[in-house]
Parts: C-alpha cells; structure tokens; sequence
C-alpha cells in the first residue's frame, strides 16, 4: 500500500513538473540557448517581456514584427514609435486595444522603455 502511496506521488509529481516546463508563449529552445526569435520569455502569465524587431503600424494599431510574430504595442512610449525603426521594447503584457481586434496578433505588451536595436 505504501508503495503506491509513493508510486502515484512520483508520477503526479513528474507530470506536473512536465506541464510546467512548456508554455505556448515561449518559444522551444536548449537551456542556454537562445531561439532566435528576439523574444525573451519571462514568468507566465505575468511578467516583463523584451522583445526586439521591427516597428509597424496600421491605423491606431501600433505592433513590432518579431521573427514571424507580431506583437500589439500600447502606452505613450508605444505611440512614438516610428514605423520600420528596429527597436527593443521592455514592458508587461496587457490586453489588446480596441485598435488592433482584428489583426493576428500574439500578444500586447504595455511598453514601458524602448532602446533602438
């Protein structure tokens, strides 16, 4: 008896541990080694994000071109952003404006600092 006790703590253990380590927000790489994307995860679902790519806007959607991703921008940081500017932008993520419901987008982030890349 106890050692099924001890037989089903392991697996659940094991499986929760497994459901931890991946997420579909981050993207699939060796620990150590960067994926390429530009895109640095941080703790889900929260969390700062700093993601670099290229700045582009459509009508009040503000948005950065990351590998094949593009990602909504928002705040008064976000608004100054020149479309085509290669940027850095560090902030949290946040809900997606009003401008940007229809677009194919894989987050919004609420920028609070941006470095030219």
């Amino acid at each position: 008896m106890r050692r099924a006790a001890v037989l089903l703590t392991a697996v659940g253990l094991l499986c929760w541990l497994t459901a931890c380590s991946s997420s579909p927000d981050t993207p699939a790489a060796g620990p150590g080694s960067p994926s390429g994307t530009g895109e640095v995860p941080g703790p889900l679902p929260f969390g700062e994000r700093r993601l670099t790519g290229t700045v582009e806007r459509a009508g009040d959607c503000t948005m950065l071109l990351v590998g094949e991703r593009r990602w909504a921008l928002t705040g008064d940081v976000a608004a100054g952003l020149r479309p085509g500017a290669r940027v850095t932008v560090r902030g949290n993520l946040a809900t997606r404006p009003a401008a940007c419901g229809d677009r194919d987008l894989a987050q919004t982030v609420a920028v609070t600092r941006v470095d030219p890349a």
